[in-house]
């Protein structure tokens, strides 16, 4: 697998952006017998008419999303397009748009989709999928990483969900020539392939007063044990009567742990949004009950270290297998770290940049949720949904 990365500024003209994007690969660059694109752009460019360019120069599949910022080898940037294109001869690729998923059968659109991106064989290779997930769904981010993962018999799953300058009107997928607000876009990587998976949470800073989720349905929460959840928010002081609870909690997300693994990996769960008349709360991803939630206090210091370790744990991982040749490393990051990181909006980029091997490319993005596995100290790989998290995948 060999990889190549391309990076523009170029918002406005998406014949000219799509003409520096391509230059960049296939006019400095032989590729191989299969390839296949992506693309995370900018909420202000037209990605539609930008992928479906590149489908034309390069002749290649082109998939992707809109994002609050990017981060290449440079670093991080807003109002820019970063560009990996994946070629192999080892390789298959493979791409699919979902029908819509504003319909009640949406876990079966997801499934169909997942199959069929893989070949007649699945298990004749190893596989990787990424997944590039609408936003504003009525429905838990916990479904995209479950309905893959039934459909692929637990084949890893990296991605998020498409976001924009948090107006979460302007979010977006792409596939080659079209643009969808309420469809998914799946890529399948199989062959030979050895994806490798970091990811950090923020989990130093507690706000120390741990109660056991006692109702909630999905990711709806009425009580955090016999408290309804505002009353939980409001006695650890904080004000919920807010006009945007998704901004104003940004850095408190809660973190939720069984209690009885010690070496579980927790989730971490951004508040979406609060009811009074009812005293509930929503968020963008599953609470199940019986889980013990704490409030996380995260501050800029905290999302730079989890950063660097979340690299440094990636790279330790990848000598593991001196017989292959990583070639791209692919960052999701949570929207929430980058309102946290406010003016210091290149931290993680810094980190990246400065730990990145020379001969790795690097593309990442700020997404409103994280897809990525979560590997059990058992040796289990279960793909899951995140928030306020950094994941990456190594290919």
């Amino acid at each position: 697998m060999k990889s190549f990365t391309a990076f523009t500024a170029e918002l406005d003209n998406a014949e000219k952006a799509a003409s520096q994007l391509a230059e960049s690969i296939g006019g400095k660059h032989v590729l191989l017998k299969n390839s296949i694109g992506i693309l995370l752009c900018d909420a202000d460019m037209d990605g539609a008419a930008v992928t479906e360019e590149l489908h034309s120069l390069l002749g290649i599949e082109v998939a992707g999303m809109t994002t609050l910022g990017i981060l290449d080898k440079d670093g991080f940037h807003e109002a820019a397009a970063v560009f990996t294109v994946l070629t192999a001869d080892d390789c298959d690729f493979f791409t699919a748009a979902s029908q819509s998923l504003a319909v009640n059968d949406y876990k079966e659109k997801i499934v169909e989709t997942a199959k069929s991106v893989s070949p007649e064989n699945p298990g004749a290779a190893n596989g990787l999928v990424f997944a590039f997930c609408p936003n504003g769904m009525p429905f838990s981010g916990d479904v995209y990483p479950d309905m893959i993962s039934e459909a692929g018999s637990g084949i890893p799953v990296i991605g998020g969900v498409a976001s924009d300058d948090y107006d979460f009107t302007r979010a977006r997928v792409f596939l080659s020539g079209k643009e969808y607000r309420d469809s998914l876009i799946l890529a399948g990587v199989w062959g030979n392939i050895k994806p490798i998976f970091s990811i950090k949470h923020v989990t130093s800073r507690f706000a120390e007063r741990i109660r056991r989720v006692s109702d909630a349905e999905g990711n709806h929460v009425r009580k955090v044990g016999d408290e309804t959840f505002i009353q939980y928010l409001e006695n650890f002081g904080l004000k919920t009567d807010v006009p945007d609870p998704v901004l104003a909690f940004t850095a408190y997300p809660m973190m939720l742990t069984h209690g009885d693994v010690s070496d579980e990996v927790p989730l971490m769960r951004h508040i979406a949004g609060l009811n009074h008349e009812d005293g509930s709360g929503t968020f963008f991803g599953d609470v199940p009950v019986g889980t013990i939630a704490n409030i996380c206090l995260i501050n800029k210091n905290d999302i730079k270290a989890a950063c660097r370790e979340s690299m440094d744990a990636i790279l330790k991982e990848s000598a593991e297998y001196p017989g292959y040749e990583y070639s791209a490393l692919f960052c999701m990051s949570c929207c929430g770290r980058a309102m946290i990181l406010g003016s210091d909006s290149n931290a993680e980029g810094h980190v990246l940049t400065e730990m990145r091997p020379d001969g790795l490319t690097l593309a990442g993005a700020y997404c409103l949720g994280e897809i990525c596995p979560t590997r059990y100290k058992d040796g289990i790989v279960v793909n899951r949904f995140h928030n306020c998290s950094i994941t990456f995948c190594m290919i």
